[in-house]
């Protein structure tokens, strides 16, 4: 007897896979090369051979496997070429070590406004050199305008701005575990980045298009929502959750999302879309009663989709909704039923199409592996068990996606940010209904701009909001609310694919083998992860962070971790973005222990019988038994100094000129040295 499977993966019936894994492979194999404009050349012309060569198979008579597999080179040969032609260090007017004194582009994105400052990112047109001429170039920069009181014109969209060039490359990260945020600018085609004050920016001329009556429309509906929203926790999480605009979000608010794991809820995603889509569906079902009304919805539905799309930013998990809700309805338009898993496919080739490096976002994975999840192990959770009350089984179906889609995602999650929301099903449970009530009501305001209409809409918004925030805090503080301090290497990442994968084969096919395969993995899985706490729990040594004028020196220990600094506290935001995550990838947060040092007095930091001498005023006279001594605030030394034979670590509050004198004269006295200025953080094996 053959056992049919619940979910048909059927490779007639999903056309679309076979060559996006093609396409995939193509990108994932292009990331690695060194890549110029030769070749790029090279690569289109390989696949334009394999598309010849496909052309005249038929003449020659190709045995179909034969064609088959040309078929999917070429699909890989695409995606090599794509990827290649989206860098723009490729392109021969790039604006890299080129010589230019001013630089002129067009302002390509949404200004970010933030207290203070505000970033533009500048696709570049022009190069004016030291004579006054003009070159034309290309690139892509990212701008951080500090403005003050008195700035009054600010740039939009569209403006032609002129800037002086001195471009800095985006640093690499510093520290270890901190964001890679040069990689992240990477993927979206920056490479370089400028700090300007607001005179030092001139806007030439302002430009009109269709883009910018949509940001205009955005700007009336925040300033909407913040007339008659007046608590201002809630404007921010009602501007965030209806349409995207996070620039006054209270990073303790946005914390109280991540934890729980509901930061999806927060972001505009397919979620969001869809209960748009199913809003406008209704409204608009009654059309259908007309001889052409049927379209006339359609056409609405489509025109609205794509309008919030464009006008919540058209982030990667927000397009993709928006493709495959676009797919649905023209297919039920032209009445033909279609493969969800088909949809999903397709909307990843058409935005990989459109940039590959979209593949390395991490929103782009995480929505495309989420839904991935509720179209393959929601119909197996709901094969197993669903009740027959109808509320109850609306509960247990949503339950069903909460878990498939973090059942999936669960690997990356963890390799990216290190951490586990243990409530995630109770909190997705218990913030549905306020999030849905928040969503629709956002909608009736914007919509709906009657004064007294708004007024109520915005205390009912002020209302719902502050339940699932009061809410989110309340399961945030329960007990092991957040697993932490998780390290997931690559090859965790695979073993814990290969767990999920193997558990949808066995249950899906009824299949023995996949149990095998899944009791493999797990064993694999199961010893790298206690091989790794086993050195976590042990691990003992002295980590000196690159933290630029400040001090943030780390003294690990079994079972606890001492943080010395010259910042005030955890809290402070350079020691939560460059530091936090490396000491919570070894140590939970009750066993970090903070002390503040001086950040101008000579200080000697003891643990144990290690120590470690911070050098910041006076004459050189460090302890005969420190371990390793950091120099500071341009101390230098001179040749009346006699250096001790231990480590010397220059830090960034140090000059250049500093830097350079004193590694000079270690150099001469054969001390060892390392330079944290411009540099990874230090690591010193006190074991």
């Amino acid at each position: 007897m053959v056992t049919r499977p619940i979910i048909s993966l059927e490779s007639g019936s999903l056309p679309f896979l076979k060559l996006l894994i093609s396409y995939l492979l193509g990108i994932i194999v292009a990331q690695y090369l060194s890549w110029s404009s030769a070749l790029v050349l090279f690569s289109t012309g390989v696949l334009l051979s394999l598309l010849l060569l496909l052309l005249v198979s038929p003449t020659l008579n190709f045995p179909a496997k034969k064609m088959t597999f040309i078929l999917y080179v070429s699909w890989i040969a695409l995606g090599l070429m794509l990827y290649g032609r989206s860098l723009p260090e490729t392109k021969a007017d790039y604006v890299a070590d080129q010589n230019f004194s001013q630089l002129i582009g067009e302002v390509a994105e949404e200004p970010l406004v933030k207290k203070g400052s505000i970033r533009l990112r500048v696709d570049l047109q022009a190069g004016i050199d030291s004579l006054g001429k003009s070159h034309r170039v290309s690139g892509r920069v990212l701008l951080t305008l500090y403005q003050d009181s008195a700035t009054t014109l600010l740039p939009r969209y569209g403006d032609e701005v002129q800037f002086p060039a001195n471009l800095r490359r985006v640093a690499p990260p510093y520290n270890p575990n901190e964001f890679d945020y040069r990689n992240y600018l990477a993927n979206r085609g920056i490479y370089h980045q400028r700090r300007l004050s607001a005179d030092q920016l001139f806007i030439l001329q302002s430009q009109t298009n269709w883009y910018t009556y949509v940001l205009s429309l955005k700007e009336r509906v925040v300033a909407q929502f913040r007339s008659n929203i007046t608590d201002q926790t809630a404007f921010s999480v009602a501007a965030a959750l209806v349409f995207g605009y996070r620039a006054e979000m209270d990073p303790e608010i946005y914390t109280a999302f991540t934890d729980t794991g509901t930061i999806h809820i927060l972001s505009v995603s397919g979620l969001h879309v869809s209960m748009v889509f199913i809003l406008l569906s209704f409204v608009l079902r009654p059309l259908d009663r007309w001889t052409y009304g049927k379209s006339l919805r359609f056409t609405l539905v489509l025109s609205f989709i794509w309008l919030y799309v464009v006008l919540t930013g058209m982030a990667p998990p927000i397009l993709r909704a928006g493709i495959m809700i676009s797919f649905l309805v023209l297919s039920q338009w032209i009445g033909r039923r279609q493969h969800s898993l088909n949809a999903l496919f397709a909307s990843g080739f058409c935005l990989l199409w459109y940039d590959p490096k979209m593949l390395f976002d991490v929103g782009f994975q995480l929505s495309y592996l989420a839904m991935l999840g509720i179209f393959l192990i929601f119909p197996l959770l709901r094969s197993l068990y669903l009740p027959h009350n109808r509320w109850l089984r609306i509960l247990v179906e949503y339950s069903y996606i909460s878990i498939a889609a973090q059942l999936v995602t669960t690997p990356l999650t963890l390799y990216y940010f290190g951490q586990f929301p243990n409530y995630f099903l109770l909190a997705n449970l218990l913030i549905t209904i306020p999030a849905t009530v928040i969503m629709y009501l956002g909608v009736g305001l914007m919509l709906l701009p009657i004064p007294m209409v708004a007024q109520l809409l915005g205390m009912l918004e002020n209302l719902a909001i502050h339940v699932m925030i009061s809410t989110l805090k309340w399961i945030g503080n329960l007990p092991g609310a957040t697993w932490q301090g998780i390290s997931f290497i690559m090859s965790q990442v695979v073993l814990l694919f290969g767990v999920v994968s193997s558990i949808f084969v066995a249950v899906n096919y009824r299949s023995k083998r996949a149990l095998g395969t899944l009791c493999t993995a797990m064993f694999f899985l199961a010893s790298i992860s206690f091989w790794q706490w086993y050195q976590k729990i042990n691990y003992s040594n002295l980590h000196v962070y690159q933290l630029r004028q400040h001090v943030a020196v780390a003294w690990y220990q079994p079972e606890r971790v001492v943080l010395f600094s010259t910042l005030d506290s955890l809290e402070y935001a350079s020691i939560q973005y460059a530091v936090m995550p490396d000491l919570t990838s070894y140590r939970t947060k009750d066993q970090i222990e903070f002390v503040r040092i001086s950040a101008q007095q000579n200080v000697l930091l003891a643990v144990d019988d290690k120590k470690l001498y911070v050098w910041n005023e006076g004459n050189y006279d460090p302890p005969a038994d420190a371990g390793l001594i950091l120099i500071r605030n341009n101390r230098t030394l001179t040749s009346e100094n006699s250096c001790q034979s231990t480590l010397h670590v220059l830090d960034g509050s140090n000059s250049n000129y500093a830097v350079a004198k004193n590694a000079t004269m270690l150099q001469d006295e054969n001390v060892d040295y390392y330079t944290l200025k411009d540099n990874f953080a230090y690591v010193w094996k006190t074991e």
